[in-house]
């Protein structure tokens, strides 16, 4: 028996040493696992702002004008969210799967940058048109405290819309590309993650 054991792990030792797992999975499953993380926590807490606490939060300083439209949560913001929340999901599956060196890694990071892209353009464009209609409120209701913090003039407004297109471009543009080209054209084959001609480990 102990003669097998030692045989059967020398074979095993000798199929890691000419097939060892290749690193960067691991590097990219513990991006991706981060990157899930932090859109699952900020998309969340960013909800439960909008929908919840921040009404509360303006309604003394708003002093009897109407809550700003381009401020409230529509059927289209819902949407988003709740696409976004589920495509987070995708991608800390992926990111374990990757770690893990499981070959369906690769689909499910193609999923998620193919249907991440659109929404993400999607959910700016929906951003940048209540951000107009907040400049609007702010203009027909000039003489509101929050108004001119809300003023497209106002720099501090104009350095946030720049911080925003930062973000856009990088992580939701960014990422969800580079998932594409390293999956969709450099990482094909199941030997590429696992580092094993069976594709399993």
């Amino acid at each position: 028996m102990d003669e097998n054991e030692t045989t059967a792990t020398e074979h095993w030792e000798t199929d890691e040493l000419m097939n060892p797992r290749p690193k960067w999975p691991k590097v990219i499953g513990i991006i991706s696992i981060a990157f899930a993380a932090f859109g699952l926590t900020c998309g969340g807490l960013a909800m439960v702002w909008a929908g919840l606490v921040a009404p509360g939060f303006m309604e003394q300083a708003l002093e009897g004008d109407p809550y700003p439209d381009g401020m409230k949560l529509n059927a289209i913001d819902y949407a988003i969210g709740g696409s976004g929340f589920i495509l987070a999901l995708v991608l800390l599956f992926a990111g374990i799967a990757c770690v893990t060196h499981r070959p369906s890694t690769r689909i499910m990071h193609l999923v998620y940058a193919g249907v991440s892209i659109p929404l993400n353009i999607v959910s700016y464009l929906n951003q940048m048109a209540k951000q107009e209609s907040i400049q609007q409120w702010a203009q027909d209701y000039p003489n509101n405290p929050i108004a001119q913090s809300m003023d497209p003039s106002n720099a501090g407004a104009a350095v946030g819309q720049i911080i925003g297109l930062v973000f856009f471009m990088l992580l939701g543009i960014g990422v969800p590309l580079f998932y594409l080209i390293w999956f969709g054209l450099l990482k094909t084959k199941p030997i590429h993650i696992t580092g094993d001609d069976d594709g399993i480990y």
